[in-house]
């Protein structure tokens, strides 16, 4: 007997399918999926530099001002996760699109945690509760998408350069013939 499932699994799941999955159950777009995909992936990357790197650092600028600090630690993890992230764009070679839409999906999901912490602060104290939020969630992802996301940019709009004078390159008839 199958166990049964929340109405909030019910709602998540009705709502995966219709943005990722057509009626027959086959993807709509793979890129669309692979790219949501590889966000998931990229927020675990930065996560996991998060972890490895804040103590550290912390230990590392004990010395340092508050400031410098904190812009240290949500700076450094925030650049050396966009190192693997970028490092794996690397190896997408012609869906390098990818990476860049992935760093869309990120910004669509801080987006949607920032409304979703306004919705459960506590509002007898809401500046401290959603500054709290924004100090372990909202800057570090801001930091990360920023670091990630403009070189991710940088680096298609030089390929799709690359890649359109290649193609003027061959419309160009040869003298030498």
């Amino acid at each position: 007997m199958a166990k049964e499932r929340s109405k909030f699994q019910q709602k998540l799941d009705g709502f995966l399918r219709t943005l990722f999955f057509e009626e027959s159950g086959k993807p709509k777009s793979a890129d669309l999926l692979y790219s949501f995909l590889l966000a998931i992936l990229f927020t675990l990357i930065y996560l996991m530099a998060y972890m490895l790197l804040l103590d550290p650092i912390e230990k590392l600028l004990s010395d340092a001002s508050v400031t410098v600090r904190n812009i240290a630690e949500y700076l450094l993890p925030a650049a050396a996760g966009s190192a693997l992230c970028l490092l794996i764009r690397h190896f997408l070679k012609e869906r390098g699109k990818l990476a860049l839409a992935a760093y869309l999906w990120m910004t669509a999901l801080l987006i949607a945690v920032m409304l979703f912490a306004l919705i459960l602060i506590d509002w007898s104290d809401p500046k401290t509760e959603y500054g709290l939020f924004m100090a372990l969630i909202g800057f570090p992802l801001i930091a990360s998408i920023l670091t990630g996301g403009i070189p991710a940019l940088i680096l298609h709009r030089k390929m799709m350069k690359k890649r359109a004078e290649a193609e003027k390159a061959k419309e160009r008839p040869s003298w030498y013939k």
